[in-house]
């Protein structure tokens, strides 16, 4: 954490120094939706938040200026099994499963650096943004299975497979609607898609099989990549820079 202070201060004083015209704090936050890959397949979306905090250089219209952020993002997906009825075969009497969901929760500390162009519309500025991202997985929920049986256990993923960092990108745009001259409304549409592993399991043999009671079951290799798309609001806190002949 002292670190990635210590990183959004040296980008604050890159931002505030030389040829710039101000700097721009801003907070902001959302809801998110999460998806993951696992392996060649996709799990369902996840619904969750993230909150924001952000420091970015001021420019022209048309020209580039550079953002830092760093914030809390909930990354993962679900698995949702349906409610449905069935009957009984021991007795034939009608029965309900209500059904139930498994989600696949990572909390992460995440940090961007990019750079974003603004253009003037209607009302105040349309802007797009892309920049790369790396995030330290703070907690998950992969502790849920740890009550299940080991032999199905291993059937699941466990904490020994999860990658603290991970690495992406980040890309959108949004919209700045002016409230005065120093602060701005914000909303923003961003996708956050990781080129690195959430979690990476290699495969074994030998697990317990629960239908030959021997130990003869094959795990596969098992790989997980994040994906976010994040709708954000908040505010921006401008402090221009006028230079005086």
């Amino acid at each position: 954490m002292i670190r990635i202070l210590a990183f959004i201060s040296l980008i604050t004083f890159c931002l505030t120094s030389g040829n710039t015209q101000g700097v721009a704090f801003g907070i902001k936050g959302g809801p998110t939706m999460a998806f993951q890959k696992w392996d060649t397949s996709e799990r369902e979306a996840l619904f969750a938040y993230h909150l924001i905090g952000s420091v970015e250089s001021l420019a022209e219209e048309g020209e580039v200026s550079i953002f830092a952020q760093v914030g809390y993002h909930n990354r993962g997906s679900v698995v949702r099994i349906r409610s449905f009825n069935y009957t009984d075969l021991s007795t034939g009497a009608p029965r309900t499963f209500n059904g139930n969901t498994t989600k696949y929760d990572f909390q992460n500390l995440g940090l961007s650096v990019g750079v974003k162009q603004r253009f003037s519309a209607s009302l105040g500025n349309l802007y797009y943004l892309l920049g790369l991202r790396g995030e330290y997985n703070l907690n998950n929920s992969l502790d849920q299975f740890q009550e299940f049986p080991p032999s199905v256990q291993s059937g699941f993923p466990s904490e020994p497979g999860v990658n603290d960092f991970t690495f992406g990108f980040i890309f959108g745009g949004g919209f700045e609607l002016p409230l005065s001259d120093y602060i701005d409304a914000t909303i923003e549409l961003t996708v956050n898609p990781d080129f690195t592993k959430q979690y990476f399991q290699p495969a074994f043999s030998n697990a317990f099989n629960t239908f030959t009671g021997n130990n003869d079951r094959q795990i596969p290799e098992l790989n997980i990549r994040n994906n976010s798309i994040e709708l954000t609001v908040g505010f921006r806190f401008k402090r221009v820079v006028e230079y005086v002949d």
